[in-house]
């Protein structure tokens, strides 16, 4: 079930009993193979919760910002399957990414 960053680390303190149930940088090394992602990151649009915080697999919605400046909201999960791993920058963002498919004008019968 994915959920909003706060209410994910709300329930996250209270299943684990403590106020920080994820050090910062416990998963840095799992983020460390997605460097746009950390880049597009910003813990102040997260409540706070660092990038390092969050599990690669949490069903959590997450604020992004790409290189161009389009904030958007995304899981870890559907910034990882964004094609190819690639290191474009449309790759990254839904809306640069629609911007760069090439669309085809309807074909009108003759």
């Amino acid at each position: 079930m994915v959920e909003p960053v706060d209410a994910w680390w709300r329930r996250r303190q209270w299943s684990r009993g403590t106020a920080v149930p994820y050090a910062v940088g416990e998963f840095r090394s799992a983020w460390a193979s997605w460097p746009v992602l950390v880049r597009q990151y910003h813990p102040e649009w997260n409540h706070g919760v660092v990038l390092t915080q969050v599990p690669p697999a949490a069903e959590v919605l997450l604020t992004w910002e790409c290189d161009v400046g389009h904030v958007f909201v995304a899981t870890p999960a559907e910034q990882r399957a964004r094609p190819g791993r690639e290191r474009r920058r449309s790759v990254w963002c839904p809306e640069c990414h629609l911007q760069a498919t090439p669309r085809r004008w309807p074909v009108l019968p003759a």
